[in-house]
């Protein structure tokens, strides 16, 4: 009889195909997710370097699909009525998918062996983590936060840019 109560609850356990968990993917897109959140309370702070090791992480299913969407973004990124439509959407989206990563973070942490004892638990379900998400969707919205990341990203170097080329010439 215990056998197969543990072998039902597996079975609920088990992600369906379609999703991270499948895929054994949610840690690392819970990851990818906090870091472009650091990077979004701060574009002006974010090297050249940090955008490139941020790149790095992909996996080339992002690579291809960023790659594809920034062929349409225009080159000049110097409208703050666009930049300020580029942040509400980045707002939009981590509004519900930060709280997921965040989630996933403290669910694989509570259930690492170095912390149980360590930390208080914060009896986080796997349900409000990226586990069951959906991968191409859950895709599609990172794709979207870095396509709009490196649009302010750029916007925010533009505008540094056009301060200094005017103090320069102020002089």
């Amino acid at each position: 009889m215990e056998v197969k109560f543990f072998e039902s609850n597996m079975r609920r356990l088990k992600p369906p195909p379609s999703t991270l968990g499948a895929a054994t993917l949610p840690l690392h897109y819970a990851n990818l997710i906090i870091i472009m959140e650091k990077m979004i309370k701060s574009p002006q702070s974010v090297s050249v370097d940090a955008r490139d090791d941020l790149y790095s992480m992909l996996p080339s299913s992002l690579r291809s699909s960023l790659r594809g969407r920034l062929k349409g973004v225009e080159l000049s990124a110097s409208d703050p009525v666009l930049t300020g439509e580029w942040r509400t959407a980045l707002r939009s989206i981590l509004d519900w998918l930060s709280p997921l990563a965040h989630n996933m973070i403290k669910w694989q942490n509570e259930r690492s062996f170095e912390h149980q004892n360590l930390l208080p638990k914060t009896n986080v379900l796997l349900l409000q983590t990226l586990f069951f998400a959906n991968k191409e969707n859950t895709e599609v919205d990172i794709t979207e936060l870095l396509v709009d990341l490196n649009y302010i990203w750029r916007f925010e170097r533009e505008m540094t840019a056009k301060v200094l080329f005017d103090c320069s010439n102020f002089n």
